[in-house]
Parts: C-alpha cells; structure tokens; sequence
C-alpha cells in the first residue's frame, strides 16, 4: 500500500489549525492529518498531526515534520494492521 494521495482542505477547528489533507489509499479515505499552526502549540507549530486514522489503531502517533511522513507512518501501520 505503498501508493496514496492527499486532499487539501480546510478543517473547520475554531483555532489556526485548520490547514489538513485527506489521506487516501487505494482510493479509499484513510486518515485525516492537520498542519499545527496554533501559536498555543509554542514549538511544536509547524508539525503535523495525524487529527483521524479510520483503521482504528489504539496509539498516541508521533507528530511529524512533513505530510510525507505522517503518510508513510498512518501506511505503515496500517500494513502492519492487515499482515498481522
């Protein structure tokens, strides 16, 4: 699952982090990733977020310095999720 695409929108969070993507894989919506643009965020601004992952995994992700990486992250996991 190595293939994805992403889909600017605009979140509507009542605070600066409203810039996210869609994630999609194989066609199919697979999380929600957000740009952390809050002043409140102090040095994590900047990062990014994974704000929804529909594979229903139970774990605080990491934050990330690219949407590239969040991507790969939410793909790895989900590998993992299937192949196990």
């Amino acid at each position: 699952m190595d293939g994805y695409t992403l889909q600017s929108v605009r979140l509507r969070t009542g605070s600066d982090d409203s810039d996210a993507r869609l994630v999609f894989a194989e066609g199919e919506l697979v999380a929600v990733i957000a740009l952390l643009s809050d002043p409140n965020h102090g040095d994590l601004r900047g990062l990014w977020n994974i704000e929804v992952d529909f594979q229903g995994l139970l774990i605080t992700p990491p934050l990330f310095s690219s949407p590239h990486e969040a991507v790969q992250w939410v793909l790895g996991r989900h590998k993992e999720a299937t192949s196990g």
